[in-house]
């Protein structure tokens, strides 16, 4: 089994959930000839605002904002691209999400709203409560970047430093609203999806305060003043379809690799926790099926989590994953793995994640890479690197989380 086969399932799981393969159906219950506005934040909207105008053409009319480097790929119509930044917000973050809000306060009663939503929305769309400042929501951000925080702990304290996540974007239409959404939560829980634009949320101010609390955030920060008093979130109503996730990304390999002849076990759609100790349970998994004598694939969705900390090493959790799991197989023959992100962008650097096989660890040592001190320092961009093991496929305009796959062969 090779890199190429393997590289082949990952694309299968990013194509099914690319806005062209999983939107046009859902678009169909809506008449072409009526008016529609668009609005929609993530790394997917732009090409989701793509299909909208495929569908309704000049009908549609909107905004939708996305990463840099993830522009449309075709017309858009009356419906207006921006572009901010990820994984921390800049001002065109804070600009956009002004212009979603004013648009969606503009909608009159009689009109159909659909919300284009993926993950990345937290950061894409961006506005922070008058008495705090873009350099304080930043603060948080990169706090809550390196804290080790899930993805649902970090939303939850987004969503509540903010005007129009937890569902007030859609709160301030006054339209008919229906949600289409993308996800990278794992487990897809509305309320975590890009924060919860649209949708309706049970946390609160104190939640968040205790998340803070739980990680240490500076107790000198007037986040903490502004959470002791926010707001409750709005009531939020609207239609609401999930039309790509990790379970449909996988599937997709899945039915790709039976069709080659391969058995598959599929260790975990949600799979959660840090990337070292995942990795070294997945690799005691391989190791069984190796015992075992029967060739097998063995695939994984998820999104996994590094904690930093002081270190400042950079790479990310599909990366980390693989160095670790790498370094429990100790180059068993007969392994190798595949671990990257569907969003095309692993952590710091603009690699989706990396490939290793049993002879990674002689290669690193060839190289004179200390695996275990590259670990220790959360480094692992810097072991990819080095051995030319990277997985590079640019930005896909998608976002289902993680793609993991072992190959016992």
């Amino acid at each position: 089994m090779n890199k190429t086969f393997l590289f082949s399932l990952y694309e299968e799981a990013v194509r099914v959930s690319k806005p062209k393969h999983c939107l046009p159906d859902y678009f169909s219950t809506f008449s072409k000839g009526e008016r529609v506005c668009i609005l929609g934040a993530g790394k997917a909207a732009a090409d989701m605002a793509v299909e909208a105008y495929n569908y309704f053409g000049d009908n549609a009319y909107g905004l939708v904002v996305t990463r840099y480097g993830y522009e449309n790929t075709a017309p858009t119509g009356n419906i207006e691209v921006r572009l901010a930044a990820h994984p921390v917000p800049d001002e065109n973050s804070v600009e956009g999400a002004k212009a979603l809000l004013a648009m969606a306060s503009r909608v009159a009663p009689t009109d159909k709203v659909i919300f284009l939503i993926s993950g990345g929305g937290s950061s894409l769309a961006c506005a922070p409560p008058s008495t705090i400042s873009l350099d304080d929501k930043l603060a948080l951000h990169k706090f809550l970047l390196r804290s080790g925080a899930s993805i649902e702990e970090m939303n939850t304290v987004r969503k509540h430093v903010s005007v129009i996540k937890g569902g007030r974007l859609a709160a301030a239409s006054k339209g008919h609203n229906t949600s289409l959404v993308i996800s990278d939560v794992v487990g897809d829980d509305p309320a975590f999806i890009a924060s919860g634009l649209t949708v309706q949320d049970t946390s609160t101010p104190h939640d968040a305060l205790a998340i803070l609390d739980k990680y240490g955030f500076d107790t000198s920060s007037n986040i903490r003043g502004y959470l002791a008093r926010a707001p409750e979130l709005p009531r939020v109503t609207g239609d609401y379809t999930l039309v790509a996730n990790a379970q449909s990304a996988i599937d997709a390999a899945v039915k790709k690799a039976n069709a080659n002849g391969w058995d598959t076990h599929i260790i975990s759609y949600t799979e959660k926790g840090e990337a070292q100790k995942v990795a070294k349970r997945h690799a005691e998994i391989a190791l069984e099926h190796k015992k075992a004598g029967k060739p097998i694939l063995l695939l994984s969705g998820g999104e996994l989590t590094v904690t930093l900390g002081d270190s400042q090493g950079e790479g990310g959790p599909n990366q980390e994953y693989l160095m670790a799991l790498a370094n429990a197989l100790k180059g068993e023959a007969g392994i190798c793995a595949l671990a990257a992100d569907t969003d095309g962008v692993d952590g710091s650097k603009d690699v989706a994640g990396g490939f290793i096989d049993e002879h990674t660890l002689t290669r690193a040592t060839q190289n004179g890479l200390d695996i275990n001190a590259l670990l220790a320092e959360h480094d692992s961009f810097g072991f990819f690197d080095a051995l030319g093991s990277h997985i590079k496929i640019g930005p896909t305009r998608t976002n289902v989380n993680d793609f993991r796959v072992i190959c016992i062969a």
